[in-house]
């Protein structure tokens, strides 16, 4: 795997970015979930250089090379990704986002205007707003409908500070990070991932790098996950929603609440499939048209 890039952004932040694939491809950004880093995906990039796919997948603020941006707003990665961008002279590309990567490319997306050709949302984490739905909200798995509970009763940053320490190991090697990998993804996230070889030691090596600075990153991108406002009708490119059927941490009811807000939106439901489809799935998820 080739060293990550660090793009020193306009307010002096480093953003990092692993630039592979195909470099005279199509533009591809993709965006991870929560903890994690721009390692939380595909272990084999050749498949993306197959596709002709160049892509870029960053690690977003206060994760692996980024820079922590403390100030920073929901929509304030769309300004990330455009320095970005410009940085790499490319005009425009496409969003790829699993669970909390999603939410951040809906809200990359509704401040990039035409340089985001193409939303796809993997997974995705919706809008907190989407948790006052009681069809979403019943069709969560018990731990995600707890916390779904908590967001809509406890102040972002109040939840976040006590979400942050429980999502990971303190002391956190390459083998304990594996065994919560492993853990956390249940038996369907693990055949998901066993279905792909390195898939696992791919996700145990982002989530080391993830909060490899600490945990200020994790916490501070909890609360922006928790933190209400997004516009939805300013996503102006069109969005492709990939769920699981089995997936208990994002749903089909959360693509469909989505698809109802977005001003072009198409569901998918793969049947049988969990949250870790973003790696069974992932030539489908960068093939022309995806």
């Amino acid at each position: 795997m080739e060293p990550p890039e660090r793009i020193l952004l306009p307010d002096g932040r480093a953003f990092g970015v692993d630039d592979v694939g195909d470099r005279r491809g199509r533009p591809i950004v993709y965006l991870h979930g929560t903890p994690d880093s721009r390692l939380a995906r595909h272990p084999d990039d050749a498949v993306a250089a197959r596709l002709g796919v160049r892509l870029l997948a960053v690690d977003r603020p206060g994760s692996g090379e980024s820079d922590p941006h403390p100030a920073a707003g929901l929509t304030s990665i769309g300004d990330d990704l455009r320095a970005l961008l410009d940085a790499l002279g490319i005009e425009r590309a496409a969003l790829l986002g699993w669970s909390s990567g999603g939410l951040a490319a809906l809200a990359a997306a509704s401040v990039l205007g035409h340089r985001a050709s193409a939303v796809t949302l993997v997974a995705t984490m919706p809008p907190v707003e989407a948790y006052a739905d009681a069809a979403v909200l019943a069709a969560l798995g018990p731990a995600r409908r707890t916390f779904a509970e908590l967001a809509r009763d406890v102040p972002p940053a109040e939840l976040a500070a006590e979400m942050a320490p429980y999502l990971l190991p303190m002391a956190i090697t390459s083998e304990v990070a594996l065994e919560h990998v492993l853990e956390n993804a249940g038996p369907l996230g693990r055949s998901e991932l066993a279905a792909v070889p390195g898939a696992a030691e791919q996700l145990a090596l982002a989530l080391q790098e993830a909060v490899r600075e600490g945990l200020a990153g994790v916490e501070h991108d909890l609360e922006l996950q928790l933190t209400p406002g997004l516009d939805l009708a300013t996503v102006g490119a069109p969005v492709r929603l990939v769920h699981g059927s089995a997936d208990e941490v994002s749903p089909p009811a959360v693509g469909e609440w989505l698809a109802e807000r977005l001003p072009e939106a198409a569901l998918e439901v793969v049947a049988t499939a969990g949250h870790h489809l973003l790696f069974t799935q992932w030539a489908d998820l960068l093939a022309p048209g995806g």
